[in-house]
C-alpha cells in the first residue's frame, strides 16, 4: 500500500489513528493524530512521521502506562497478539483527560505492522464516575428505608425484592418468589380489589400517581399497614411501561392510633349525644353545645335506633343547653321529628325559651306535629299524657 494510500485511509478512520510498521516506527498517521496535544498523551505531535514509537513512549511516560503499552505493542508485531487496549491518565495535574490507545495486527509491506487509535473517554468516565455515585447514593438512600423497596420488571413480570423488604415481614431472603403474584397473595383479601385498581389505574395513565395503603401478610400470619409510593421509571419506544419501582412504608402504628381516636371520637358523640329513658314509653335526649353536620347524624342514629330497641311512643328533644338555634339546627330538629313520626312516635321539643321561639319563627320553619313545651319538666308532663291517651297541645 502506498504513502497516499495509507494516508486516505487513515484520514477516514474518525478518531486520532497511526501506523507502525513492523520495527515499531510511525509510517504514516491522520490529521487527527497531530492535534493530540495532552501534556503525556501518547500520541500527537511528538509521535510524527518516523518517530520510534515505543522509544517515544518511554520517553514521555517514565511510568508504568508507558512500559505497558511498550509490551502490548511488541506483542502484536511479534505476531503474538491479536489486540491491546491501554486506558490511561494524561494532561495537566488541574486538566485530566481520560485516553485509550488501541492496537491491533496491521500488514504492511515490510511484514506484521500496528494499527493504533487513541481515544479520548475523559466525558464517558466522567458520566461512568457520575453513574456510579448517583447508584452509590441511590443504593445508600434505599437502604435507609426501614421495610425495603422493589423493582418490577414489567415486560416478564418478575420483582426484585430488597432485602430489607424480606426481613421487615420477617421472611428470609429470597422466601417469597420474585413475582407480582407472589406479592398479591400477601395483600389482606379485603384490600386486593382497591389496591390492584390504585394500581392499574396509574399503570394506564388514569391516575397521575401510584400513593396506596395496603394490608400485607407477615410470616407470622398477622397484617401490617403499608404506605406503598411507586413510579415508573421506564418505557418501551411505543409509551408502555416496563420498569416500576417502589418503596413501602410501615404505618401500622399509625392505622393503631386513627382507629383508637376513631374510636374515642365515637364513644365521645355517644355521650354528646346521650339517649335517657324515663318510662317504657318515653325517651329523652339533651342537647348541648354546637350541632355540626357530623353530630347531627348522630343524633338521628341515636334516636332512631332508641326508639326502635325500646318501642317508646314520646321522643323528648331537650335544646335547653343550646345557647344558639340557626337554620342547621332547626333543619336538625324538623329531620329528626319527621324521621320519629315515621316510627309512630311522637316528637316533644323542650327549652324553648322566648328568644329560641323567636328565631324559629323568623326563620320560618315548619315544625309539623312537634309539640313545644318552654321546660323539660313540661314536656316530661305533656308525654306522660300522651302515652296515657290524654289528649295535650
Amino acid at each position: 500500500m502506498s504513502f497516499d494510500a495509507l494516508r486516505t485511509f487513515l484520514n477516514a478512520i474518525l478518531e486520532p489513528a497511526a501506523i507502525l510498521d513492523s520495527a515499531g516506527r510511525v509510517l504514516a498517521s491522520n490529521v487527527r493524530w497531530s492535534q493530540v496535544d495532552a501534556d503525556q498523551a501518547l500520541a500527537g505531535a511528538p509521535f510524527d512521521v518516523g518517530v520510534d514509537y515505543l522509544q517515544r513512549c518511554a520517553e514521555v511516560r517514565h511510568d508504568a502506562d508507558g512500559e505497558a503499552l511498550a509490551r502490548g505493542v511488541r506483542e502484536i508485531l511479534a505476531g503474538r497478539s491479536q489486540a491491546f487496549t491501554l486506558p490511561y491518565a494524561c494532561g495537566a495535574p488541574t486538566e485530566r483527560r481520560h485516553a485509550e490507545v488501541i492496537a491491533s495486527p496491521l500488514p504492511t509491506s515490510d511484514g506484521i505492522g500496528a494499527l493504533i487509535l487513541h481515544r479520548d473517554v475523559t466525558t464517558q468516565k466522567e458520566t461512568e464516575a457520575a453513574l456510579r455515585d448517583t447508584r452509590e447514593r441511590l443504593e445508600r438512600v434505599l437502604e435507609l428505608l426501614p421495610e425495603g423497596y422493589w423493582d418490577w420488571n414489567m415486560v416478564d413480570d418478575s420483582v426484585y425484592y430488597s432485602d430489607r423488604w424480606f426481613t421487615s415481614l420477617g421472611y428470609a431472603v429470597g422466601e417469597i418468589a420474585p413475582n407480582v403474584n407472589a406479592w398479591t397473595q400477601l395483600l389482606h383479601p379485603h384490600e386486593l380489589a382497591r389496591v390492584m385498581g390504585d394500581l392499574t389505574a396509574y399503570v394506564e395513565g388514569r391516575s397521575p400517581s401510584y400513593v396506596c395503603e395496603t394490608r400485607v401478610r407477615r410470616k407470622d400470619g398477622t397484617y401490617r399497614w403499608n404506605l406503598d409510593r411507586a413510579r415508573i421509571v421506564e418505557r418501551d419506544p411505543s409509551g408502555k411501561p416496563t420498569r416500576m419501582i417502589g418503596m413501602e412504608v410501615d404505618i401500622t402504628s399509625r392505622k393503631e392510633a386513627e382507629r383508637v381516636i376513631q374510636e374515642q371520637s365515637r364513644r365521645l358523640m355517644d355521650l354528646s349525644t346521650p339517649l335517657i329513658p324515663i318510662s317504657d314509653e318515653v325517651v329523652v335526649m339533651p342537647l348541648i353545645g354546637v350541632v355540626d353536620p357530623e353530630r347531627a347524624g348522630q343524633v338521628l342514629s341515636t334516636l332512631l335506633r332508641g326508639i326502635t330497641e325500646t318501642r317508646a311512643r314520646v321522643a323528648i328533644l331537650d335544646i335547653t343547653g343550646m345557647s344558639d338555634i340557626d337554620a342547621q339546627v332547626a333543619s336538625v330538629l324538623v329531620n329528626a321529628a319527621k324521621a320519629v313520626q315515621l316510627l309512630g312516635a311522637q316528637v316533644v321539643l323542650t327549652g324553648v325559651r322566648p328568644d329560641v321561639a323567636r328565631t324559629l319563627v323568623e326563620l320560618d320553619v315548619d315544625l309539623g306535629n312537634i309539640l313545644l313545651r318552654s321546660t323539660l319538666q313540661s314536656g316530661i308532663a305533656s308525654a306522660t299524657d300522651l302515652t296515657r291517651g290524654r289528649k295535650t297541645r
